[in-house]
C-alpha cells in the first residue's frame, strides 16, 4: 500500500446507511462514525468527527484509541493537518510503538507540507500580480 493511499479511507453510501440503521449501541455508535469519516460529503465527516469526539470524552479503553486515530483521518480528509498531527502525537504519547499512527502522521505532515507550500505558492503569486498592478497603474498615473 502506498503511504498516500492511507487518506483513501472510502465508505460507500450503502454502507452508510446500513450502519445508520443498526441499534444504538456504543460498539454501533462507534462503528457509524467511522463509516462517516469514510464519506464523500464533508457534512457527513464532520458528523463523524463530532460523534467521535463524543464518544472519547465518555471512554477510556481500546475504544478511545481508535476514535483518537479516526479523529485524525478526519482531520486530515477535511484538510485540518495541524489538529491531525496534535492527535497523532497525543496518541503516539502513549502508545509509541502505534504503527498505524506513525505512518498516518508521516502522511498527514507531508500533504500538510506539500499543501502549505502550495498556498504559499498561491500568495505569492497573487502578491507579485497585485504589485504589478499597482506598479503599472503608479507608472500610467506620471
Amino acid at each position: 500500500m502506498e503511504p498516500e493511499s492511507i487518506l483513501d479511507f472510502h465508505t460507500g453510501y450503502e454502507d452508510i446507511l446500513a450502519a445508520r440503521a443498526r441499534p444504538v449501541t456504543r460498539e454501533n455508535q462507534i462503528a457509524l462514525a467511522i463509516a462517516l469519516v469514510g464519506s464523500e460529503n464533508k457534512k457527513e465527516i464532520e458528523e463523524g468527527v463530532a460523534m467521535l469526539e463524543e464518544i472519547v470524552k465518555d471512554t477510556h479503553s481500546e475504544d478511545a484509541r481508535v476514535c483518537v486515530h479516526y479523529l485524525a483521518l478526519a482531520h486530515a480528509r477535511l484538510q485540518n493537518y495541524d489538529k491531525s498531527v496534535n492527535l497523532l502525537d497525543a496518541l503516539l504519547s502513549t502508545e509509541p510503538s502505534n504503527m498505524q499512527a506513525t505512518d498516518l502522521r508521516r502522511v498527514v505532515q507531508k500533504k500538510g507540507k506539500r499543501n502549505g507550500l502550495l498556498g504559499l505558492g498561491f500568495f505569492g503569486g497573487a502578491a507579485a500580480v497585485i504589485a504589478g498592478v499597482v506598479i503599472a497603474a503608479f507608472a500610467l498615473h506620471k
